[in-house]
């Protein structure tokens, strides 16, 4: 009886030895994996320093842009205000003409719209005008002539 005893000593030494084994070299592998990983996140680090300077200043880049996006499309606001106001003038004036219509003769339809044929040919020459001015402006930058867009013309005048 004794001897079992001993021979379960042994078996259980045994299967202690190969746990401690295993665990030691899982133990062996977790360190190698950590070692590795600490490697990469360092040079992950040192991209990331790289990396940042050129993403900061991409970044103030496209906000310049942006910055230049909005102005321009300020000085946009008083062209479409003016051609809005041209829409609305236009529009009334249609109801005015299928009003009237019935009540005047064509002699007498085309002398009163007239003055507003006149001011639509007006403003169309203008817009030609200021449109070839910009074009050929070689000595101004396209700030200045968003600036001054935005500051002569409001969209609101006569």
């Amino acid at each position: 009886m004794e001897g079992i005893i001993y021979i379960a000593i042994l078996m259980i030494s045994i299967a202690f030895a190969l746990t401690v084994g295993y665990i030691a070299l899982v133990l062996h592998r977790v360190s190698k994996t950590l070692r590795t990983m600490g490697n990469t996140l360092g040079e992950v680090g040192q991209e990331m320093q790289q990396v940042t300077p050129q993403l900061t200043h991409m970044l103030q880049e496209t906000n310049g842009m942006m910055d230049d996006i909005e102005e321009k499309m300020k000085a946009t606001d008083s062209v479409f205000a003016t051609v809005e106001n041209m829409g609305n003038s236009i529009n009334t004036i249609n109801h005015v003409l299928m009003k009237n219509n019935s009540k005047l003769t064509d002699a007498e339809m085309e002398q009163k719209t007239k003055p507003y044929i006149e001011g639509i040919r007006w403003a169309e020459t203008a817009f030609y005008l200021f449109d070839k001015w910009k074009r050929h402006t070689p000595t101004q930058n396209k700030q200045e002539q968003a600036a001054d867009v935005s500051n002569n013309h409001s969209g609101r005048e006569g």
